[in-house]
C-alpha cells in the first residue's frame, strides 16, 4: 500500500466533491435561478444538460479516485498495463485539469492546488 497513492485518492475525491457541491452552490444554482433575457436558460431541458456537462469533470475524478483506491488495497491487480492505464488517464485528467483551472484563474486555486497534488501523487505512487 502507497501513502502517495492514498493522497491522490483523496485530494481526487475532495476536488470532485468540492468542485460539484461549491459550483453547484455559488455558480449553477444562481445562473439558473435567474435566467435573464437568455432564452436558453429558460428551458428545463438546457437546465439539465448543463447541470451534466458541468459535473462531468467531478465524476471523472471520483472514478479515477476509486481506481486508484481499488489499486492501493488490491495490490496484485497491479501489474504494468495496469500502471500504465491509470497513469495516462489519471494523471492525464488531474494534470490537464490542474493546468486548465490555472490558466483560466490566472492565480492560486484550490481546484489546481488539490488537482495538482492528485496528479502528482499519482505519479510518484505508481512510479517511485
Amino acid at each position: 500500500m502507497s501513502w502517495l497513492l492514498i493522497v491522490s485518492a483523496i485530494a481526487g475525491f475532495g476536488s470532485a466533491i468540492g468542485h460539484s457541491y461549491l459550483s453547484e452552490r455559488f455558480v449553477l444554482g444562481p445562473l439558473l435561478a435567474t435566467p435573464g433575457d437568455n432564452r436558453i436558460w429558460r428551458n428545463a431541458s438546457n437546465h439539465r444538460l448543463m447541470r451534466a456537462m458541468w459535473h462531468l469533470p467531478s465524476f471523472a475524478w471520483a472514478q479515477i479516485a476509486a481506481a486508484t483506491l481499488w489499486v492501493t488495497f488490491s495490490p496484485e491487480t497491479l501489474d504494468a498495463q495496469a500502471k500504465a492505464m491509470l497513469a495516462f488517464f489519471g494523471v492525464g485528467a488531474y494534470g490537464m485539469s490542474a493546468v486548465i483551472n490555472a490558466l483560466c484563474m490566472q492565480k492560486p486555486h484550490v481546484g489546481n492546488i488539490l488537482l495538482s497534488v492528485a496528479a502528482l501523487t499519482l505519479w510518484f505512487g505508481l512510479y517511485g
